[in-house]
């Protein structure tokens, strides 16, 4: 685990931490991690730092452009709690060997794998950034996007493919891309070709029209 444990946080202080940290080169992090923190210790002096105390580290200690990438970063924040993070690393060690689970975890407590869970496990675990999204990208469990309120299974199967003459399946693609309320899951069957153009939605099996109705009262 990283030094940054042995400071108290409030609200989302270490979550901005560690994405002002993410702006470092990689073979310089542990040095600019030991000098930051005893920044922030002494702003904090004592008491738990804060979020304020993090943002007047960058404008005081951070050149552009980097400066201005980090601000940006800090109001596209995800709402998560970064010791949430801190417990799952706890668990499993640091280990790159370990990184399937604690990712697996991560999504399982949050919904899905904000860029900053991302930056916090490669800063905390010495795992580089790149590696970790290969592995994100390339098995299609992991979400990088949080999830809707709406979960869609959209089904490509041959018989729904066929049977939709009404544009079934295009309806529901442009609700999803405009509507963050709905993740959209496209499945190559669902196990149901009597029912024709199928979709589910909520774990519940709609067809042709009755999902049409679904969709559209979202």
């Amino acid at each position: 685990m990283s030094d940054a444990t042995a400071v108290s946080w409030t609200g989302k202080s270490e979550v901005m931490f560690e994405i002002m940290l993410g702006e470092v080169p990689e073979a310089m992090r542990g040095v600019f991690r030991q000098k930051l923190m005893g920044v922030i210790t002494q702003k904090s002096q004592g008491g738990a730092a804060t979020e304020v105390q993090v943002t007047e580290v960058v404008n005081e200690l951070v050149p552009e452009p980097f400066k201005s990438t980090i601000l940006k970063k800090f109001k596209e924040l995800g709402d998560f709690d970064i010791k949430i993070i801190d417990g799952i690393i706890a668990r499993h060690g640091t280990s790159q060997d370990s990184l399937m689970y604690i990712l697996h975890d991560i999504q399982d407590e949050i919904g899905y794998l904000p860029v900053e869970a991302l930056r916090a496990v490669s800063n905390k675990c010495a795992i580089q950034l790149s590696t970790i999204y290969n592995v994100v990208t390339f098995y299609k469990a992991f979400k990088l996007q949080k999830p809707g309120l709406h979960h869609v299974k959209l089904c490509g199967g041959t018989a729904c493919h066929l049977k939709d003459t009404s544009g079934l399946g295009s309806a529901i693609e442009t609700k999803a891309s405009h509507s963050s309320e709905v993740t959209l899951e496209k499945t190559l069957c669902l196990g149901c070709c009597d029912c024709a153009p199928a979709v589910e939605i909520e774990g519940k099996l709609y067809k042709g029209e009755e999902a049409r109705a679904k969709i559209n009262s979202m």
